[in-house]
């Protein structure tokens, strides 16, 4: 049962996810297709009408999914029936319910004779916009991973651009919009206005001001002023976003250049040979470039305990990408994730060679070796995620390659040792593994 429930996670958070990025487009309709229709006085063709009964009844089935989505609450998610309903009705169901009932379908069967009031009438579509807060916290309250989910998406700078780019551009649209709506537009073709109406725009919110077009009224030259204040705030808010994004990504190649010149200005002061310094600099372009130091250093300030946890997984990661592996169970896993060890390597240095007793297994964490022919040919190249010498683990014999590292290498190491005394705990996958090596490796049999 509870491995059934665990393959049905994932699923619940994809189809949660795909549900939410609907809703989503549901509101981005209504922000940019309004605007349009009530600035360029469009007739709306029936399947507008046919979109909006569709996206009523979503929302309103989005309501019912609200009462049974689990939330966060201090950092801990909720599951409780009866706390997410008394959650949802205190803290976001009034504004849901005013945003999800049709106010413009109702509004106009009452004044379907008053032709006055239809710009107004149709601007209450606008009020769906106010679903967004709580499909963005839909979004964040995945099935089981809330407070992963959550941070994943408070830090992803991606999903920080797209946002605010979204933004931007509804009210780079709803101002366009309300600028046709206070200059003469009449007997022109619609696009051909709103493609002026952008170009406006986009020339006063980025204080170009070319003059080629200029508010011809008193309320249009008061609309261009508060344009304006608006787009010097906005234009700083997007120079700052992505200006931060740029710092962050780039965090770790200053970092890694302060490090250097620190350790250089060191060695020159104390006349280290050039040699010396030269695998200084190897190790630390390694350590500072392939590893996450970032990650490796927060790491560090965890408890013990988690810190454990976190080994014991990364381990587990390795094992898994053995084929011989791939049918061991979990708990066998397990147990050889605690015999795993760790070492470094410096380039050319022989971690396997020809001719010698195997009694260990490698695994590629980070760096690049090469496997030589017994003439010293190379033959392959491996890389970070690769794995090596595993026919030591299962019979000992002499090893048939050379293995020399070209980087400096972080290697996981699994001795012959450790693995005979887990097998002796899983006889059954050990009777397994023993037919796949004969069926692979024949030409062991007799070893």
């Amino acid at each position: 049962m509870a491995m059934k429930q665990q393959k049905r996670r994932p699923l619940i958070k994809r189809l949660n996810i795909l549900w939410s990025y609907i809703m989503l487009l549901g509101i981005a309709w209504y922000g940019f297709s309004v605007p349009i229709v009530i600035a360029l006085k469009i007739e709306t063709p029936f399947w507008f009408r046919e979109l909006d009964f569709i996206l009523t009844a979503l929302f309103l089935i989005d309501i019912l999914i609200m009462f049974h989505t689990p939330f966060l609450r201090n950092n801990e998610l909720i599951t409780d029936p009866r706390l997410i309903r008394e959650h949802y009705l205190k803290k976001r169901f009034t504004l849901d319910l005013i945003a999800t009932i049709p106010w413009d379908m109702i509004l106009m069967v009452w004044l379907a004779q008053d032709s006055h009031y239809v710009n107004a009438i149709q601007m209450l579509r606008l009020l769906r916009m106010l679903r967004f807060p709580s499909i963005v916290a839909n979004l964040r309250s995945t099935t089981g991973n809330a407070l992963v989910d959550a941070i994943y998406l408070e830090t992803n700078q991606k999903i920080r651009v797209f946002m605010l780019l979204f933004w931007v551009l509804v009210i780079l649209n709803a101002i366009a919009c309300g600028w046709i709506l206070l200059n003469d537009t009449a007997n022109k073709d619609p696009l051909s206005i709103y493609i002026q109406a952008f170009y406006w725009l986009i020339v006063t919110v980025a204080t170009v001001g070319y003059g080629d077009i200029t508010p011809q009224t008193d309320l249009a030259r008061i609309y261009a002023v508060l344009v304006m204040m608006v787009g010097i705030g906005m234009y700083g808010t997007i120079i700052g976003t992505v200006s931060t994004t740029i710092a962050n990504a780039n965090a770790q190649k200053q970092r890694r250049h302060e490090k250097f010149s620190a350790l250089a200005e060191f060695m020159q002061r104390y006349e280290i040979p050039l040699a010396t310094q030269n695998d200084i600099f190897s190790f630390y372009d390694h350590f500072l470039r392939d590893r996450m130091t970032m990650a490796t250093e927060i790491l560090q300030e965890l408890p013990e305990e988690l810190r454990r946890e976190i080994d014991k997984y990364v381990n587990l990661f390795m094992l898994r990408s053995v084929p011989f592996f791939q049918h061991a169970s979990h708990e066998c896993l397990m147990d050889m994730v605690g015999c795993l060890t760790t070492t470094i390597c410096t380039p050319k240095e022989i971690i396997i060679r020809a001719g010698d007793k195997g009694n260990e297994m490698y695994f590629l964490f980070h760096g690049e070796v090469e496997v030589l022919d017994a003439q010293n040919r190379p033959l392959v190249r491996l890389r970070a995620g690769s794995f090596f010498g595993e026919i030591a683990l299962l019979r000992q014999v002499e090893r048939v390659a050379t293995v020399r590292a070209l980087t400096f290498c972080d290697l996981y190491v699994l001795s012959r040792a450790e693995f005979s005394r887990v097998m002796a705990s899983y006889p059954d996958f050990a009777s397994q593994l023993d037919a796949v090596v004969r069926e692979r490796y024949p030409s062991l049999n007799h070893s």
